[in-house]
């Protein structure tokens, strides 16, 4: 075995201990980043999404919102909600006062730069209600439609709910 270095190229059917594996051809690409005549295959779509929007996310020099979550929460209130967006704390410290409706809730505390945690305060069941945050400084912003209050239900479901024959023996 005088001059073998171990990395001897087997490309019979069993490739000898230490061999390189094969390695696609430089300019090569896998199956989905070929383009047909019309389409592109789904994850390469994916991936350009996801390039465009971390391009644009904590880079966009302007203070916006870009939604809430949970969008919904008790009538009674105290649902604590995330409300996302972008540059909330990044150009100079600010105060916010969150309004549900008419209603302000209470700003728990700015998570990040993107992120404001705030508990909504009560409202109507059913009551669908604009979200406005007034940034000092900074303005305001809205988000329209953006909450759903909810009646919240006093009495937990029990066994004796499932129970069927209870239910035709009362009627």
């Amino acid at each position: 075995m005088a001059g073998s270095s171990g990395f001897s190229g087997g490309s019979g059917p069993h490739p000898i201990a230490g061999s390189c594996p094969e390695v696609p051809v430089l300019g090569t690409f896998p199956p989905m980043f070929r383009r047909s005549s019309r389409f592109f295959h789904p994850a390469t779509l994916v991936l350009l999404f996801g390039l465009v929007v971390s391009a644009c996310g904590s880079e966009n020099p302007k203070l916006m919102v870009t939604g809430i979550e949970p969008d919904r929460g008790d009538a009674e209130g105290g649902t604590y909600v995330r409300i996302r967006g972008n540059r909330f704390t990044a150009d100079t410290p600010r105060s916010v006062k969150v309004y549900f409706g008419g209603q302000q809730g209470r700003v728990s505390r700015f998570e990040s730069d993107s992120v404001l945690i705030v508990e909504a305060p009560g409202g109507k069941p059913n009551e669908v209600v604009d979200v406005l945050l007034v940034f000092d400084p900074g303005g305001q912003l809205k988000i329209p439609n953006g909450f759903r209050y909810y009646e919240h239900n006093q009495k937990p479901p029990s066994v004796d709910d499932l129970n069927i024959s209870k239910s035709k023996a009362q009627k």
